[in-house]
Order: C-alpha cells, then sequence, then structure tokens
C-alpha cells in the first residue's frame, strides 16, 4: 500500500495536470444557445435559437471543424448571417480568445455595425459583457469603437478601405462581410481582400487560423462571394417534402419548369412550391418543418476545397414565399429592380447581358407617328445632346407612365464646337427654347437637356450655366454607380481670363442605364402581337433609319484582366453618339423622378400639359391599367380561401 506521502504527491501531481489541461472545447452552437442574446429582429431579448435558422448550425459545425481554416457563405440578405458571426466572435471571445479581425466594406459602415450590433450584443450577453473591457475606461488597456480589448486577445474592427489596419494586424480569426462591396484596389496598394489574407501568415505553420466570409453577390464575373463559393465544394441546403420525403434544394423556378416557386400575380398571391420529385403541392405553412429537417448537400466535394454555402430567402423563416413573389412581381419589368431582387432575394448573382439588340429587328418594328410631334402617351420631354468637335448629335424624347418612351426627333448640328460663340451653339439653343407641340393641342419645350461634357468641357459649362433647365453630365463606369447623382459636383472655370465659380457637373452612371436600354431594347410589344406595350417599351418611328440603329446598339460588354481578375466593361465597336444621347435622357429622366412617380402624380401632369380626362382614360385604358392609374383608388381586398391547386405559376 502507498504511503501517505505518494498518495498527497500523486494528488498534487494530478490537481497540477488538471489545472494545465485545456477546458473541453465549446461548440458555437452550444454557446449561442446558451449565452448569445438577440438585440433586434423578431426574436429581439430572447436567446439564440437553432430553430428559427436552421441552416445556421452547420455553418457553425464546419467554422468549429479543426481540419477547416475557411467557410464561405453566399448569402441573400436578411437570414441572419451577421448575427451568427457575431455569435461565433462572442464564443471565440468567451471560450477561445486570441487577435481577431471583423472587416467591412468601408470604416463607415462597420463603425454602424459597432453601434447598432455587436455592441448592444456584447451588452445584452452577461459572458460577453463580463469579458470585454469597458469603452468609458480611461486606460490604455480599455476598448474603443474599433478595438475591444479581453483576457487573452483583442478584436479589431475596420473597414476594407482601411490600408493601415490590412497592413499592420496580425490575426488569428477573421470575420469578413460583404466581401462583394469591398474595392478592387486600394489607394494603388492591391487588393484588400489579399491584403487581410497577409493578416493570417503567422498562424499558417500552426494551421489553427480561421476566416468566416460572406456576402450578398453582385455582378457574375466580378463577385467575390461568386468566385469564394465555386472555390469551395458548393453546399445548398435541401429539404425533404412533406408529403413524398424526397429531398430537394428551393429554387424559385421559371413559368418553364414545371417545380419551383409558384404565385398568382395579384394580391394575396397565393404563394406555394412544387415538387421537383413528384410535383407535391407543397403550402408555405410546410417550410418551418421542412427546415427544420433540412441539411446541405455538397454538388462539387473533394480534396482542396473549404466549405461554401448558399442561403436565400426561399429557405428563411424570417420572410414569407409571398412576400418574395410580390418582391419578384414588383421588380420583373425593371432591369435595376430585378437585378437587385436575384442578388437580395434569391441570393444569387445577376449576370449582365451585354450582346447587343438586333438593330435590324428594331427597324422593322417602327411606327409611324409623325417626327417632332409628341404622340399621344407623350407627357414629360428630354433631351440630350453628344458634343463632338465638329458637330453635336442630339435626341429629343418623349416620356410616359411606366417609363415608355418615344424619340421623337434626332439631329446632327455641324460646326466647330471650340468656342460658345460658334453657330453650333446658337443651333443647340434652337433645340433647348423650342415648343414641341403634343397630339392634344398643346406645346411644351424640354424639361430637362443634358449636354455630355466629356469634350469641349469648358464651353459646355459656359452654355449650360445660362440654361437652368439644362445639365452639364459626364458619364462614369461601375456596375452599382447611380443613374444621375444625388448632388452634382462644383467645380470652377476659367473663361476668357475670368474664373468663373459654382459650376455644377452632374455624374452618370452609364453602365446600368446601357443594361437597363438593351434590356428595354428587347421587350416585345404590340408591334410584336402582344396585347399591350410593356413598361420600359422604346417607341421609333420611320424617320429613324439605319445609321441610327446601328448606332443606338453600337455598345457591347466585353470581358478583360484587371489586376488579375477577370471584368466586364462596355465597350464600342463603331460610331455611338445616339447610343450616349439616348443613356443620357434616360439619366435626365431619372433625374425627374419619373420612376418614382405614382399614379396621381402622372395624373397631374397629364392635367397640366392639359389632357383630357377623357383622353387619359382612353390613354391608360389602352395598357389595361385604367383602374390602377387613373380610376378611383381601391379597396384593399379581402383574402379568399386557399386552393390547393397548381397555379397559373409565374
Amino acid at each position: 500500500m502507498a504511503d501517505r506521502s505518494e498518495i498527497a504527491v500523486a494528488a498534487v501531481l494530478g490537481a497540477i495536470a488538471s489545472g494545465l489541461a485545456p477546458d473541453p472545447e465549446v461548440r458555437t452552437v452550444e454557446w449561442a444557445t446558451e449565452n448569445f442574446v438577440l438585440v433586434d429582429g423578431p426574436y429581439e431579448g430572447e436567446l439564440w435559437n437553432a430553430d428559427n435558422a436552421p441552416y445556421m448550425v452547420p455553418i457553425f459545425e464546419a467554422i468549429d471543424d479543426e481540419a477547416v481554416n475557411v467557410v464561405s457563405v453566399r448569402k441573400s440578405a436578411q437570414v441572419a448571417f451577421t448575427t451568427a458571426a457575431i455569435a461565433w466572435v462572442g464564443r471565440n471571445i468567451d471560450t477561445a480568445p486570441s487577435r481577431e479581425m471583423i472587416i467591412f466594406p468601408t470604416l463607415l459602415s462597420v463603425q454602424d455595425f459597432n453601434r447598432e450590433k455587436l455592441m448592444p450584443a456584447i451588452e445584452a450577453s452577461p459572458a460577453l459583457r463580463r469579458k470585454v473591457r469597458s469603452q468609458t475606461s480611461r486606460s490604455s488597456s480599455g476598448s474603443t469603437a474599433l478595438s475591444k480589448r479581453y483576457p487573452g486577445g483583442s478584436l479589431t474592427l475596420t473597414g476594407a478601405n482601411s490600408a493601415a489596419d490590412l497592413r499592420s494586424k496580425t490575426t488569428r480569426r477573421q470575420f469578413r462581410d460583404e466581401i462583394d462591396e469591398w474595392p478592387l484596389d486600394l489607394e494603388g496598394q492591391g487588393d484588400p481582400y489579399a491584403m487581410a489574407d497577409a493578416r493570417q501568415i503567422a498562424y499558417h505553420a500552426t494551421a489553427d487560423w480561421k476566416r468566416l466570409e460572406g456576402s450578398t453577390p453582385t455582378i457574375k464575373g466580378i463577385s467575390r462571394i461568386d468566385e469564394r463559393f465555386a472555390a469551395g465544394d458548393q453546399r445548398f441546403f435541401q429539404v425533404p417534402c412533406p408529403h413524398c420525403g424526397e429531398f430537394q434544394r428551393l429554387e424559385f423556378g421559371s413559368k418553364e419548369t414545371e417545380h419551383g416557386l409558384k404565385f398568382e400575380k395579384a394580391w394575396p398571391y397565393n404563394a406555394h412550391y412544387i415538387c421537383r420529385h413528384n410535383g407535391c403541392v407543397i403550402e408555405h405553412h410546410d417550410k418551418r418543418e421542412m427546415l427544420r429537417r433540412g441539411k446541405f448537400v455538397a454538388e462539387v466535394p473533394g480534396p482542396g476545397r473549404h466549405p461554401s454555402f448558399h442561403i436565400d430567402a426561399l429557405s428563411s423563416n424570417f420572410t414569407t414565399w409571398n412576400n418574395v413573389a410580390e418582391a419578384f412581381l414588383a421588380a420583373k419589368d425593371d432591369p435595376q429592380k430585378l437585378k437587385a431582387f436575384v442578388n437580395l432575394w434569391l441570393g444569387e448573382s445577376w449576370e449582365e447581358r451585354g450582346d447587343a439588340p438586333d438593330w435590324a429587328k428594331l427597324m422593322n418594328r417602327r411606327g409611324d407617328y409623325p417626327e417632332h410631334t409628341i404622340p399621344p402617351g407623350g407627357l414629360v420631354l428630354t433631351a440630350a445632346a453628344d458634343v463632338q468637335r465638329d458637330g453635336i448629335f442630339y435626341e429629343v424624347v418623349a416620356w410616359g407612365v411606366d417609363q415608355q418612351s418615344w424619340s421623337i426627333e434626332i439631329g446632327y448640328l455641324p460646326g466647330s464646337t471650340a468656342t460658345i460663340d460658334a453657330p453650333v451653339w446658337s443651333d443647340l439653343n434652337k433645340v433647348y427654347e423650342r415648343q414641341w407641340p403634343d397630339a392634344y393641342g398643346g406645346s411644351w419645350p424640354v424639361d430637362q437637356m443634358a449636354v455630355d461634357a466629356g469634350y469641349q468641357t469648358q464651353v459646355v459649362y459656359n452654355w449650360t450655366r445660362r440654361r437652368h433647365r439644362s445639365r452639364a453630365v459626364k458619364g462614369v463606369p461601375g456596375w452599382y454607380k447611380p443613374a444621375i447623382a444625388s448632388a452634382p459636383s462644383d467645380v470652377d472655370l476659367t473663361y476668357d481670363g475670368r474664373r468663373i465659380k459654382g459650376l455644377k457637373l452632374w455624374p452618370v452612371g452609364i453602365w446600368p442605364l446601357k443594361s437597363t436600354l438593351y434590356h428595354n431594347l428587347r421587350k416585345a410589344g404590340r408591334r410584336d402581337g402582344e396585347e399591350a406595350d410593356p413598361p420600359g417599351y422604346c417607341h421609333f418611328s420611320q424617320f429613324h433609319d439605319e445609321a441610327f440603329f446601328k448606332q443606338l446598339t453600337a455598345e457591347h460588354l466585353k470581358e478583360r484582366e484587371s489586376k488579375g481578375r477577370m471584368v466586364k466593361e462596355w465597350v464600342a465597336r463603331g460610331p455611338n453618339h445616339f447610343h450616349d444621347t439616348r443613356i443620357y435622357n434616360m439619366a435626365m429622366a431619372e433625374a425627374l423622378g419619373l420612376s418614382t412617380l405614382t399614379a396621381d402624380q402622372w395624373k397631374k401632369i397629364a392635367r397640366d400639359r392639359g389632357v383630357s380626362d377623357q383622353v387619359q382614360r382612353d390613354m391608360f385604358a389602352a395598357r389595361n391599367e385604367l383602374d390602377q392609374l387613373v380610376g378611383p383608388a381601391e379597396e384593399t381586398p379581402q383574402p379568399r380561401p386557399r386552393r390547393r391547386v397548381r397555379s397559373r405559376g409565374i
């Protein structure tokens, strides 16, 4: 039998060994369920519950896996991914502290995140409140808005537009949010994504670094999260049909597919899902249980591929299928709104269609309204001028409800544009001042004119500053530039030895406008055998010749390499002056707010133009929208019983 001294020594050694052994690792799901208090949304004040976002559990399990360094999540909006990422960061702070970094697209966005989400979460969760040092501490060891300190580590919050942090910090773990909004190049120093990668090199040898990244995708071909998702094993969430039990991914579908989300075109939509395997009708009330039993399935498993996940609104408990249907119906006729729907609701990148429409087909479907006259339906008038060295190209466009357009005059004004007193500028002024007759016996001048300041800039500034219904504009590239800036840039002009201050230049986001133009040009209308001309339809007449249509469709998207990545940009394959004038006309329509006008506002414009109520009714009734546009306000429709039938589908 061992003597008492041996027993004592063994006890001491056992206690020391126990003290040195690491605590059992706490999984993120367990920690969040017991400690993480939600600070916004429908479950504010409650502990995180996996049943509300069951697709997050496999994502947590992947990032907790010792063999995994990177997890990528391609997502739609409002699927609780950022909230879940805070839970992962919180678990790290509480149970496995180290140096960590959260990176948002900009410093401003990460400051908003800290104020609205992170700090409220820290204060609401006792486990975090005990660990994270107060921001009110006067010592250098206290936390700040962009730096959280806690025993065993620290958390840096920064933006992908901050070269200082991305060049100087060493971090073991990173959470990267909305990586599609990160700049491609940071102050000429390179890709911020690669710069963030370099912050984790020190942990490569120990292989214990972690990166959780996510984003709503943007444009196919330039989307970072698309690229990261494709590099991974591409996991989609699959759920069992409540009737036949077959697993499937919930997909939006289309008119051509029998499976997918189906709904009616009017409220209350009656959205339901058709099973891809057996055509079963799945109602929305079945969704929550399906999601609870769901699982991720990797479509491209294999060595060297990290876990990459896709989640979207169809598989979210935070919205309904009726909401998805409503969002699609509100967006389907507007390419920019449809792009947002695809990104924000379906979690997919938008593929810009950059092939030019067939100019000959457009020419063959011309109408026969007279030149120089505003046809029925035209209620607002814009003009745009493309200035060249030896002349000015211009187009005048009439606009109607739902952004339908009629090109009523095109022309070329020859002559040197080098000086403001050159005759060609007087000729342009005649276009600006002209009274254009309409179909109802009235007439009016252009409501807004754009003049391209990319050439003869000083002369253009000098001309437009004297004409309050004109704007000097300049096209700017980029997929997410607004059609017209919310405010102009202030510029100074030196002219005839005098300095003129306070001139205005309006940036125009030409890339999305070009995409919208081509989308609208492809739309079929009455002259193609349809019952009505759709929103955005572009009308032309017999005076538009072959040269006009070739210029209108002269540009296309071309792919090239930029800073190590393939990007798409618009290029011209011939003269494109009338293409440019139409783009600037569209910018002026947006500047006038035509895309946001209500039915009552359109009615007021029609009255102001002298259009009689009866003519208004005839005008709008021809588009089968009399009740919505000129009729009395409708009462809120009452719900009707659900029908378990296959609806028309969209």
